[in-house]
């Protein structure tokens, strides 16, 4: 077990307390290691202590956010059918990012590759795994790897989500719609249909859960290691 775990009352007023800079809107630009240890009540040196600046720090908040957000995710949204588990999926998902927009888009702007890696990491293992798609990908026959498919639609789906968050007045109108879109679109953009993920379904083992994402990663930890 790492220090930072087993030293969590330390860690826990620094995620707490950059979480509820960001939720209120604070520049991200702007946002100091001053700003962050004089809201959390710790020193300088307990901040250096897990985190090597501020964007490390952000990717953790991130992480575990996100990490939460799928916790949520409704069984049922992992039974047979796609347009089950896309609707349960993605609505869990996207009204959490509407709620959130704020501090999401802030994340973004202060550590914008790394966070974006991340997430594009997390969904593709999400798809490949957890997903009625993950057969269907494994299977499906190419150049390609099926973590390299996988990616390529959880980069597009992300890319898309970015864009509505950064773009759309009032997002928790739009959920609905956003939901349908991105259901469709992973759909067709795998080359599966309904059908066939029934078929290949009906003639393979249960999937495997995902790993769960540790409660913290070490600052620098690759994406790899994300699970």
């Amino acid at each position: 077990m790492s220090d930072r775990v087993q030293d969590g009352r330390s860690l826990a007023p620094l995620v707490d307390a950059v979480t509820a800079l960001l939720d209120e809107g604070v520049d991200p630009h702007r946002l100091s290691v001053t700003d962050v240890v004089q809201r959390a009540r710790v020193s300088r040196p307990t901040f250096y202590k897990y985190f090597k600046d501020i964007p490390s720090l952000v990717r953790e908040v991130a992480l575990q956010r996100m990490e939460a957000t799928f916790s949520r995710v409704p069984q049922a949204a992992l039974g047979e059918s796609w347009t089950a588990f896309a609707r349960g999926t993605f609505m869990t998902l996207l009204t959490d990012l509407a709620e959130h927009r704020r501090f999401y888009l802030a994340v973004l702007a202060i550590s914008p590759a790394i966070v974006m890696t991340d997430f594009i990491t997390y969904l593709s293992r999400r798809l490949l795994t957890s997903s009625p798609l993950g057969p269907v990908i494994h299977r499906r026959k190419g150049p390609d790897t099926p973590r390299q498919r996988a990616d390529f639609l959880a980069a597009g789906t992300v890319w898309l989500v970015q864009q509505w968050l950064a773009a759309s007045t009032e997002p928790l109108d739009d959920v609905e719609e956003m939901v349908d879109r991105l259901s469709s679109l992973l759909l067709s953009s795998s080359g599966a249909t309904e059908q066939e993920i029934a078929a290949v379904r009906s003639a393979s083992p249960a999937s495997t859960p995902i790993p769960t994402h540790p409660h913290t990663t070490p600052a620098g930890t690759s994406p790899e290691g994300i699970a």
